[in-house]
């Protein structure tokens, strides 16, 4: 049995940084795997991607350090039954606002009698050694992470926080600063309150904090703040960044 080295290394207070991607290239993925990151966002909500494509996604991690987080399309019973089928581990869930709904995330994810997960682990059968000790044990596994994006979760922080099966919460200055009538003015006062808010929330109950930078807050600001997990760059902002250094490199050599 194997266990989920990204949720042992956030249950014992590390920082981990990783990269967002769409996930539609196993070579992108291996390449970014390879460059160090600890984790990489398969972002299923707004990418491509889809369960056909996670697969080779995963085969391909298995031979590196970096640990596969698929941030699911919604807060969909079926769908995460689907993706912890395939060999998923480690999940987002976005906009999570009631404990009601965090609790509904962990209870599908969660085989009886502790969730309602139903039992159908296709790919685990060629992976597993002992099933039936998969099927006791998978909750062990699962890294379970819920998203802070509107001014109703920061509201039910504490409530949200608390559940049993929620390992970390990632808050999205983005659609957060959009709920409170600032949308993308990250340096407006409304939204530093409520990421504070949420992160002293997140903090008391001894979970793990993620976050994207926004405005001034750079990676390294807010590991220094005490956040855990962050993913600033995607795959596509970090190949034109290369591909425009390189365009502007040559236009400086000819000028």
């Amino acid at each position: 049995m194997t266990t989920n080295r990204l949720k042992a290394r956030l249950a014992a207070g590390e920082k981990v940084l990783g990269v967002w991607t769409s996930g539609l290239s196993t070579v992108i993925t291996e390449t970014l795997a390879r460059a160090g990151y600890d984790f990489i966002f398969f972002d299923q909500e707004h990418g491509p991607q889809g369960l056909a494509e996670t697969v080779p996604h995963l085969q391909t991690l298995a031979a590196t350090d970096a640990a596969p987080v698929i941030r699911v399309p919604w807060n969909d019973a079926v769908y995460l039954k689907r993706i912890l089928d395939v060999g998923v581990e480690s999940i987002m869930v976005p906009m999570v606002e009631t404990a009601e709904q965090a609790k509904a995330a962990v209870a599908a994810c969660r085989y009886p009698p502790r969730g309602f997960r139903g039992f159908g682990p296709l790919r685990h059968i060629g992976m597993e050694p002992d099933i039936e000790a998969y099927a006791r044990t998978a909750h062990e596994r699962l890294l379970l992470i819920v998203q802070i994006e509107s001014e109703k979760s920061v509201a039910n922080i504490d409530a949200i926080a608390a559940v049993d099966g929620v390992d970390a919460l990632y808050i999205g200055p983005n659609d957060l600063s959009g709920t409170l009538g600032c949308f993308r003015q990250f340096d407006h006062p409304d939204l530093q309150k409520a990421i504070d808010t949420a992160f002293a929330g997140i903090r008391r109950a001894g979970k793990a904090a993620g976050i994207v930078p926004y405005g001034k807050n750079s990676v390294v600001s807010l590991f220094k703040q005490g956040y855990q997990m962050i993913a600033a760059a995607t795959e596509l902002t970090l190949l034109r960044g290369g591909a425009q250094a390189d365009i502007a490199s040559v236009k400086k050599g000819l000028a």
